[in-house]
């Protein structure tokens, strides 16, 4: 498979009235054409910082320091606004955490989903309304018109959803970024909802950034899982390698609090999460680690483990095979 999207050396900070706000500090990886990509964390890890900041929607207080983000062979961060609103919708496209907030509650389905194809596509109004109905029916909403007339505060929050990836879908796009796409949903819909998304990137060979808290919601979805801890990714890997052979003592903590049959008791993680505002020198998770030594003071680069598996820690849970940088 092509590569799709590479994400290099990333830095980010808020500049907040408490002080600089180290949001994102050297975050890099790549997607390629066609495949699922999880990136979890507990909550302010840095998972929708980063996909925010692939869409170009970094604003102030927030400030992109340093690094790039090619989109096949064109750096985001070096197109103006004008020139990712062409992006939006044609090459990547977001699904908000949300959808009844993302979308305009003043205007009808229909009339955002034309827009969407227009922009994206450069079709007349009539080519735009087909599109739409047809793009609704794919996501399984079976009056299409009827929902064209609506709108977004006539729909269920699963109808919604299911609008916003059809926003995704209409232009065509490459690359879809779904931020907690089912956290506002019931567990019934949770599940069609992810049904769909599995099902849009197999008929349209997309991609997916699929941010998520749940661990058991990636392995189901994703063919690569990318940890976060604190503004850093402490490890990534396939799916499968990082369930049974996890590298990274937070990703074994991780997935320690997970149920499962037969657990009686969920194993919590010790500590709090440190203020980036002043996190600690080297590894940040080193106050929470019960691995952690003297050495954890200096920065850990990510070393290989296995095919594709990565780890940034001086005292992995597996042997390492060598330093990547």
């Amino acid at each position: 498979m092509e590569q799709l999207l590479d994400v290099r050396d990333l830095k980010i900070n808020f500049y907040t009235y408490r002080g600089v706000v180290k949001a994102l500090e050297g975050v890099q990886f790549s997607i390629k054409q066609g495949e699922s990509v999880g990136l979890v964390g507990e909550t302010g890890c840095g998972k929708s910082v980063t996909a925010r900041a692939i869409m170009g929607f970094v604003e102030p207080p927030g400030r992109i320091e340093s690094g790039e983000i090619f989109l096949e062979n064109d750096n985001l961060l070096a197109f103006s606004e004008r020139e990712m609103r062409r992006i939006r919708g044609r090459k990547i496209s977001f699904i908000f955490q949300e959808p009844k907030k993302a979308l305009d509650p003043t205007a009808t389905v229909g009339a955002q989903l034309m827009e969407a194809a227009t922009v994206a596509r450069g079709v007349d109004r009539e080519a735009a309304r087909a599109l739409a109905l047809e793009t609704l029916g794919q996501v399984g909403l079976g009056d299409a018109a009827r929902v064209m007339d609506s709108y977004s505060f006539e729909l269920s929050g699963g109808m919604a959803q299911r609008v916003m990836i059809a926003m995704g879908m209409v232009g065509g796009s490459r690359l879809m970024i779904a931020d907690e796409p089912t956290s506002a949903l019931d567990v019934s819909i949770q599940a069609q909802i992810l049904r769909l998304l599995r099902d849009i990137r197999k008929t349209q060979n997309s991609a997916l950034l699929l941010i998520t808290h749940d661990l058991g919601v990636a392995a189901e979805n994703c063919d690569r899982i990318i940890v976060m801890y604190a503004g850093r990714i402490v490890e990534s890997g396939p799916v499968r390698e990082i369930f049974r052979d996890p590298a990274h003592p937070y990703t074994v903590k991780l997935l320690n609090a997970l149920p499962a049959p037969g657990k009686t008791r969920l194993e919590a993680i010790p500590g709090m999460v440190p203020d980036l505002v002043d996190p600690p020198a080297g590894c940040r998770f080193s106050n929470r680690c019960d691995r952690a030594s003297e050495g954890c003071s200096q920065l850990p680069p990510l070393t290989d483990v296995g095919p594709g598996h990565q780890v940034a820690c001086i005292h992995p849970m597996r042997e390492p095979a060598s330093a990547v940088g």
